[in-house]
């Protein structure tokens, strides 16, 4: 019995992730969505949240009021592993690292596209692109460890930023404490004295931090699993 609730628990979180993810990508956010359904915002948290079953039926109308369908939903479900946390710590514990010591990939081989030779493909020779040439002096790379800004950003995955690029309303940032901790958040702005930014995990939140605590706000330039 013990096992069978776990499998449906694991059944109804995996759902509820898919559909957070659905939802995101064609640009609703939780209230809108609930409005489009015709129920309150705590009704979609539960669903995205896995704490509600969703049937064929539920999951056809909750993609019906996104103007979606059951493939799009049917993909987002693929990429979500079989062993999705139920409840990730909203603890941002990173690894630092230098942007030259993670771009560095080796050369898989070279396409070649248009009239002259549209099919060729040639094997790789040896060779490596050190893509921290493209990044601006100064750029670092965050590992993640937390989930409180999936499916933006999870944990294993990392982004990249630059303390000389400052945070840009609704895009992804890098929030540095003064007391050296770093956060990974969407950047909403600031009062005169707080810095207001938004979570998406497990629910999509507002936070606000003192800004007497905050050393630095930076622009997120890139991000991958």
């Amino acid at each position: 019995m013990t096992v069978a609730r776990d499998n449906e628990a694991a059944d109804r979180r995996r759902k509820g992730l898919a559909l957070k993810a659905v939802r995101r990508r064609l640009g609703f956010t939780q209230e809108t969505a609930a409005q489009a359904y015709k129920v309150t915002i705590q009704a979609w948290q539960n669903y995205e949240a896995g704490k509600r079953h969703l049937s064929d039926p539920k999951i056809r109308d909750l993609l019906a009021a996104l103007n979606s369908d059951r493939e799009e939903f049917d993909l987002e479900l693929a990429r979500i592993p079989e062993d999705a946390p139920a409840a990730p710590s909203r603890q941002s514990g990173m690894e630092e690292r230098s942007y030259a010591d993670a771009f560095q990939i080796p050369v898989a081989g070279v396409a070649h596209g248009g009239p002259l030779a549209p099919d060729l493909y040639q094997e790789a020779t040896a060779e490596v692109i050190d893509l921290a040439r493209f990044f601006a002096p100064g750029t670092l790379v965050l590992k993640l460890s937390g989930m409180s800004m999936y499916p933006y950003a999870e944990a294993g995955g990392w982004v990249s930023y630059n303390p000389n690029q400052p945070a840009r309303r609704g895009h992804g940032c890098v929030v540095e404490m003064k007391d050296g901790s770093k956060l990974v958040k969407r950047f909403d702005g600031y009062t005169d004295n707080e810095l207001l930014l938004t979570e998406l995990w497990p629910e999509e939140r507002q936070i606000r931090l003192d800004l007497a605590d905050v050393k630095g706000v930076y622009a997120i330039g890139v991000r991958g699993e």
